[in-house]
């Protein structure tokens, strides 16, 4: 009598297989899973192009005027009503976005930067005149800052560049730039590369 075989996998078999596929699915994930400090940044960039330009889309649409408020750790899109900036609150893309602690932002308009050397200075003649009482106010009670950056519902914005920053693991500094041009063009980069 002839014995046939029995076609199949043994349990050994399934187990070995199951296993180089966990393994080679854990080193992938390892590979991919950090992300590092650049392009978390870059991430963080192209956020903000993806945002600012749906942004720049929508005032075309309604003629509404919107600005974007540049601080060191955060930025937050506000628009035009009644004589003042109000934030954004309703759309959780364009609501106040916090960075994470290791990024900061510094804006420059024009060419120029946001804060000029000689506005460092804490003193200066002209300022005493006009001395008022100071009062305490709470944050909220404070005034919003008005907008670095408008866009406008022609589809023009105010030309910028922003320096996204942050430091690698050997704390070497890190610089994302984002630059927009007058006509509403956004991309990563100096303003003076070409694109």
């Amino acid at each position: 009598m002839l014995r046939s075989r029995q076609q199949g996998f043994t349990l050994l078999e399934v187990l070995l297989v199951a296993l180089l596929m966990g393994l080679t699915a854990a080193a992938v994930t390892l590979t991919m899973g950090d992300a590092g400090p650049e392009k978390e940044l870059k991430r963080l960039a192209q956020q903000f192009i993806s945002a600012t330009e749906l942004v720049l889309d929508e005032t075309v649409l309604s003629g509404q005027f919107v600005g974007i408020v540049v601080e060191e750790s955060r930025y937050e899109f506000v628009y035009y009503k009644d004589e003042k900036w109000l934030p954004i609150k309703d759309d959780r893309l364009l609501a106040l976005r916090e960075l994470p602690e290791f990024v900061t932002l510094d804006i420059t308009i024009d060419g120029l930067p946001l804060v000029q050397e000689d506005e460092l200075e804490d003193e200066s003649w002209f300022d005493e005149p006009f001395i008022e009482a100071e009062t305490e106010l709470s944050k909220t009670q404070r005034k919003r800052p008005d907008p670095q950056v408008l866009l406008f519902p022609s589809g023009e914005i105010t030309a910028f560049e922003l320096r996204v920053s942050g430091k690698n693991d050997k704390l070497e500094v890190i610089d994302v730039f984002i630059s927009g041009d007058a006509m509403g063009r956004l991309h990563m980069g100096r303003s003076d590369e070409t694109y």
